[in-house]
Order: C-alpha cells, then sequence, then structure tokens
C-alpha cells in the first residue's frame, strides 16, 4: 500500500502562522507555544483526513533540526515546541521567541 497523494493547498504554513502571530486569540485562544503545536498538528491533520496538505509544510519540517542546532540541542528528538519553552521564562515568552527564531530559520534557509 502507498502513501496517499495529498493536494497542495494555495496557502503555506507560513502563512497561516502570520494569521495566528497576528491574532492568537482566534485561534489558540492564549499565547502559548504548546497550544501553537497543537493548534498546527490538528490543523495539519484535518486537512490530511480530507486529502489536503499547506504548502511548504517539508520546508518547516527543518525546523526541528535547526532550532536544536541554534538553541544548543545535540539532537532535535524532542520537537520544536519543546526546546523552545526550554529556553525560555514561560510559554507565552516561548511563544514570542517563537516568531523570532522562525523569521531567522526563513531568512537563513530561503
Amino acid at each position: 500500500m502507498s502513501a496517499p497523494d495529498f493536494q497542495e493547498l494555495e496557502e503555506s504554513i507560513y502563512d497561516v502562522l502570520v494569521q495566528i502571530g497576528k491574532r492568537p486569540g482566534l485561534y489558540i485562544v492564549e499565547r502559548s507555544i504548546y497550544r501553537l503545536e497543537s493548534f498546527l498538528i490538528g490543523y495539519a491533520a484535518g486537512l490530511g483526513r480530507v486529502g489536503f496538505k499547506l504548502r511548504d509544510d517539508t520546508h518547516f519540517y527543518r525546523f526541528h533540526d535547526w532550532i536544536a542546532r541554534r538553541l544548543g540541542f545535540s539532537e532535535s528528538t524532542s520537537g520544536w515546541a519543546n526546546m523552545i519553552r526550554n529556553k525560555s521564562a514561560s510559554d507565552e515568552e516561548a511563544f514570542r521567541q517563537f516568531y523570532v527564531l522562525l523569521d531567522e530559520f526563513r531568512k537563513e534557509s530561503a
């Protein structure tokens, strides 16, 4: 059995993240890196159930390893949210730091 083919949407994962960053309360209730991560996982899963995926999602998968290197972790298995939270004083600070790091990642990997 082969993996299903998903139709790629015009909307990219980065488009979604920009919208969440502008109005987090509309999407995730509060500025929380864990709520952000959960939203992204659920959104991608929901799209996948109906045969779609966000544009640039494969590019975003490299964010795990980039965060590990950038924040001084030896591996990325704990995931970007846990690594960023580990280096932040609070969940809300981690949410803000995510967007700073995301911008840096996108500039370096463009």
